[in-house]
């Protein structure tokens, strides 16, 4: 079954993920989990990360990154990361909830944070941070067909892991598991 964006939000907004201390991670970070209409058909909004940043380089990711001293929450880090990376104005995205962290093979706890991005959005991408915008239709994340196990090799260990495939694109990772943990929300609630 491919979830409404109505059903969606009511099912996202319904969602609690408790508490958003981070203040004792040592590498906090958040994302925006952003979903919007294209051509009729609900979208969900990923990047690739640039080629010459020192974390996840060229990974499939959700716009956010690592908190600063100054951001008063992990949404506020979410929303102003992806003003930087995107342009989006904080004003033209619907926030629906909170998730639970997801923790990185790098160190990093990432607190994923899903809503709505204003249709016809014309996003600004930071060249440096963001090499491309896709919108990736939710039917992807919820069809059996478009699920993958790859195998991570990384300083001699052998890993298993879930990923998404879309064209020619691999989502693994810890946006895998947001991906996920985000339709398990949905699909258990529909």
């Amino acid at each position: 079954m491919k979830p409404t964006l109505n059903q969606m939000e009511i099912a996202l907004m319904s969602h609690s993920s408790g508490s958003y201390d981070n203040a004792s991670v040592s590498s906090p970070a958040a994302v925006c989990v952003l979903f919007s209409m294209k051509a009729g058909e609900p979208c969900v909004l990923m990047i690739k990360r640039g080629s010459t940043l020192s974390h996840h380089s060229g990974e499939w990711a959700f716009p956010g990154g690592m908190s600063e001293e100054f951001d008063e929450s992990p949404m506020h880090t979410a929303l102003r990361e992806t003003n930087e990376e995107l342009g989006i104005d904080p004003a033209d995205i619907d926030v629906w909830c909170g998730m639970a962290p997801v923790e990185t093979s790098t160190g990093f706890k990432v607190w994923p944070f899903a809503g709505r991005v204003a249709d016809q959005t014309v996003f600004k991408l930071q060249e440096r941070e963001v090499e491309e915008v896709v919108e990736i239709p939710v039917k992807v994340f919820v069809d059996d067909r478009s699920k993958r196990t790859i195998t991570l090799i990384r300083n001699g260990d052998t890993r298993l892991m879930s990923a998404y495939a879309y064209e020619d694109r691999i989502i693994w990772g810890a946006s895998a598991r947001i991906i996920s943990n985000t339709f398990d929300i949905v699909m258990n609630s529909v």
